[in-house]
């Protein structure tokens, strides 16, 4: 995943939500800027993988900050 993941972009990875929620990881390296709806997407990603959490692979400090502040670190293996 690359560029920015925000209320702007969630829409667009909503539509490929089928291909992109067959991944049991992700990689945000690339991610320029996160926001609470890109948060929110990668909930809802990780809600899919169930029981198994989502991997999420070089997450930016704001993204671990908001996982942090919703309780959402069960839903994931941050890595």
């Amino acid at each position: 995943m690359e560029g920015p993941l925000t209320a702007a972009t969630v829409p667009a990875l909503w539509e490929r939500r089928q291909e992109l929620f067959a991944h049991k990881s992700v990689d945000l390296a690339q991610v320029t800027q996160i926001d609470s709806a890109g948060v929110a997407f990668l909930a809802q990603w990780a809600i899919a993988q169930r029981p198994q959490p989502l991997t999420l692979l070089h997450a930016p400090e704001n993204a671990l900050r908001l996982i942090k502040t919703f309780k959402l670190d069960p839903l994931f293996v941050l890595s």
